[in-house]
């Protein structure tokens, strides 16, 4: 096996997750196509700090080994965790790729993955697939309310209009 220090991509986690806990992977099906190529699905930035971050995750996505794996759930709007002891429901927020999900934890929590950023200040991703679909995520993230956002890049922050 290779060490988990050489496997930095998220996908590339499932596969440790899955294999040292016995963990069941979920995801969105619309990505499905991602966790056996993590380059099949483009990304763009449209800012200057944005291609910047863009530039270095591409070359990053050639170098990072993405053990292969199989999710044993496909999620989708509104579907609970309950039955996994998870007080959340799922919420769907496309735009960074196609099948981006969030989760609607407690009621006053929402991880947001990467549909919004914090990596030197909140702000919409700062890389998407679809920029159109992400401003509708923000605009759905911005009209759940008071919640704490957590994102997949950076520090929680109280929800705002994005």
């Amino acid at each position: 096996m290779r060490k988990v220090e050489r496997i930095k991509c998220g996908n590339g986690n499932c596969y440790l997750i899955q294999e040292k806990e016995s963990a069941p992977i979920a995801m969105h099906k619309a990505d499905y196509e991602l966790t056996k190529n993590n380059m099949i699905e483009p990304l763009v930035a449209h800012k200057l700090l944005g291609k910047l971050i863009l530039a270095l995750s591409i070359k990053s996505f050639h170098y990072d080994i993405i053990e292969p794996f199989e999710p044993e759930i496909f999620l989708q709007e509104g579907d609970s965790l309950q039955a996994f002891g998870i007080n959340a429901t799922v919420v769907e927020l496309p735009g960074h790729t196609k099948g981006s999900i969030g989760l609607n934890v407690w009621d006053s929590d929402l991880l947001v993955g990467d549909a919004l950023m914090n990596m030197f200040y909140p702000t919409k991703s700062m890389l998407y697939g679809e920029r159109s679909r992400m401003d509708e995520s923000a605009i759905k993230i911005s009209s759940l309310g008071k919640k704490t956002i957590h994102f997949g890049h950076g520090k929680p922050v109280s929800n705002r209009k994005w």
